[in-house]
């Protein structure tokens, strides 16, 4: 399993309540070709983003990690429809707490203008370990069911 950050700007009319508080009991699609143009986050879709990999649902202009989703595909090609789609909503979690950019995503690479703007980015392993215990300390009343999430594959 792998981790990545899937990037919004809510500026842009869309933001990630709406998949979480969606009612669908279905896989949800997200970003197409349309929304998605970075050439990075298309390459990463296609070839590495696989069923099953955990995503942290990133909002730009709000600076911050407002849940975590596992994805219900593997990445698609352009021309496909949706690029990638989620677990249904009652499968992810909303956090209660948010990781805020400044001081909880400090040092995180896919989160600095070091790893480019691309709209999927690559977690690393030791990032992850730390944003995991980041989320699991900020948001207590919902440690079981992250922990359900982080360990499901």
């Amino acid at each position: 399993m792998r981790v990545w950050v899937f990037k919004i700007n809510t500026k842009r009319g869309w933001e990630f309540d709406e998949y979480f508080r969606s009612r669908a009991r279905c896989a949800c699609e997200m970003g197409d070709e349309g929304w998605i143009r970075s050439a990075s986050s298309l390459r990463l879709l296609r070839e590495e983003v696989k069923r099953g990999d955990l995503f942290l649902c990133y909002e730009v202009d709000r600076k911050q990690v407002v849940g975590v989703a596992r994805a219900a595909s593997d990445g698609r090609d352009v021309g496909l429809g949706s690029l990638i789609d989620f677990c249904p909503p009652r499968a992810s979690v909303r956090l209660r707490n948010p990781l805020t950019r400044k001081p909880d995503l400090d040092h995180i690479l896919a989160f600095s203008p070091h790893r480019g703007r691309g709209t999927v980015q690559k977690i690393d392993p030791d990032e992850f370990r730390r944003l995991r215990r980041l989320m699991l300390q900020k948001n207590p009343e919902q440690r079981e069911t992250l922990k359900r999430l982080f360990q499901e594959e």
